[in-house]
């Protein structure tokens, strides 16, 4: 099966979809991860937030620094 590239972020919360309206093509990424959480009877939020407590958020903000500083990403 062919792998499918779909234009847009999916994550974008700025995107606005309407019922009964196409989404425009930059924002098909956000229509289909929206249409398929809402088809599963899952939260429409996608954020990494509600995995990790808020010293683990803490801890990989600051390893992610030392790796910026350390000119690594």
């Amino acid at each position: 099966m062919p792998l499918i590239v779909v234009p847009g972020d999916p994550l974008d919360r700025s995107v606005v979809l309407r019922p009964l309206e196409p989404a425009p093509v930059a924002a098909l990424a956000r229509e289909f991860c929206v249409k398929t959480r809402r088809r599963k009877g899952m939260s429409e939020d996608v954020s990494v937030a509600k995995f990790f407590d808020d010293p683990m958020l803490l801890e990989l903000a600051r390893q992610d620094a030392e790796l910026q500083g350390l000119g690594v990403m």
